[in-house]
């Protein structure tokens, strides 16, 4: 099964009323989400399920990376993945049905559990960084979400918006 991690992308700051749970995406940001979502389809990594945190920028991601998907996968967000560590990241995903799943979430835990799952780390200049709308494909070797742990997914492919001509 393939596992999708894909940060959110870039937040809008320009409001300090608006609190870090509901802020939403700055143009480049909205840009970038929809560019994930086409390079997921132009590649074939298209999940079958996507989990999101609640939060609205990684909704927003969500929504635009998943319009550009063919066919949509089912979309379900979920309050725990809002800044949430490694191991409750693991511990949503292990709930997930089985299927190609992509989870939409937050750093620093995002950067965590890349780092934590690939038994080959993509020697990327950004991937320990994980920025915003950085987008890893992991190859799971397990039968069932459940059976996901550290250092068992082999890493496809990891990509940044810049690389797709966002800027």
């Amino acid at each position: 099964m393939k596992l999708i991690l894909t940060r959110h992308a870039k937040s809008d700051w320009d409001d300090p009323m608006v609190s870090d749970h509901d802020r939403g995406l700055t143009g480049r940001g909205k840009r970038s989400a929809a560019a994930i979502g086409a390079w997921l389809q132009r590649e074939g990594f298209v999940p079958s399920k996507v989990y999101s945190s609640t939060a609205q920028r990684a909704k927003w991601t969500t929504a635009l990376a998943v319009e550009e998907l063919t066919p949509k996968p089912s979309v379900s967000f979920h309050a725990g993945l809002y800044h949430a560590s490694l191991d409750r990241i693991l511990a949503i995903i292990g709930e997930a049905p089985k299927g190609d799943l992509m989870v939409v979430g937050h750093n620093p835990g995002f950067a965590e559990l890349a780092m934590a799952l690939c038994t080959n780390r993509p020697a990327h200049p950004q991937f320990r960084r994980f920025p915003t709308a950085a987008t890893l494909v992991l190859e799971c070797e397990i039968k069932a979400w459940s059976d996901l742990e550290r250092n068992v997914s082999r890493s496809l492919a990891f990509v940044v918006p810049r690389e797709l001509g966002v800027e």
